[in-house]
């Protein structure tokens, strides 16, 4: 059986999902929404351990913080 790893959130500790079918839309800036195959998905992430999507259907978000210095977002980090 076929499965494909798609990166969800490249850092030193990437995200991954694998899944027999993966389908990823950006719909905003660090939101993606995913489509797996019915039997969801194994999400990898370096030192956080592993877990199983409940759903086919999942919505993954990068937390944003405000940097203190340049009075912007940006994504948190690790």
């Amino acid at each position: 059986m076929n499965k494909r790893t798609v990166v969800l959130e490249p850092s030193t500790n990437t995200h991954t999902l694998t899944a027999k079918s993966v389908e990823v839309k950006e719909v905003s800036n660090g939101i993606l929404k995913i489509k797996t195959s019915e039997e969801g998905g194994i999400v990898t992430h370096g030192e956080h351990g592993t877990l199983v999507t409940e759903s086919p259907n999942v919505i993954k978000y990068t937390q944003q913080e405000l940097n203190p210095v340049t009075q912007k977002m940006q994504n948190a980090f690790d």
